[in-house]
């Protein structure tokens, strides 16, 4: 039930995370791009906008990403483990599904609201920036 409330969750982030654009790890702005906001036309109140809600979730997006790096790193230590035991691989890795799903619920949140400041037709014409960007991650 988990594993598929998070694939429907990341299908809604197929335009606006912090990275969608770039991959993982990039902090690319693409709403700063003067070619992406002249094609989606964005004003300048738009803009500031989704910088404003950007920055709002930046402290907690990057709090989750270094809680996975670390989190995943202690897995992959006790994994090789040869005395580890099954309760705690178990909880470990519900503590890495938990803040998957902290993650992906913090990007849908700034999804929406970021969608809420665009257009339908800036949405859609988003969509396809990111498919020209990434196009086998449709």
């Amino acid at each position: 039930m988990r594993i598929s409330l998070l694939l429907i969750l990341f299908s809604f982030l197929f335009a606006l995370n912090t990275h969608a654009l770039l991959g993982a790890g990039s902090n690319y702005k693409w709403w700063k791009d003067p070619k992406i906001a002249s094609e989606l036309d964005l004003s300048k109140d738009q803009v500031r906008s989704i910088e404003r809600i950007f920055s709002s979730y930046k402290k907690r997006i990057v709090l989750y990403q270094k809680q996975l790096r670390t989190s995943e790193v202690e897995l992959k230590k006790e994994l090789q483990n040869p005395n580890a035991k099954k309760e705690d691989v178990l909880k470990l890795i519900e503590g890495i599904e938990d803040t998957k799903s902290a993650y992906t619920r913090t990007k849908v949140e700034m999804y929406l609201k970021v969608k809420d400041v665009l257009t339908p037709e800036q949405v859609t014409k988003l969509h396809k920036i990111k498919v020209r960007f990434r196009p086998y991650n449709k």
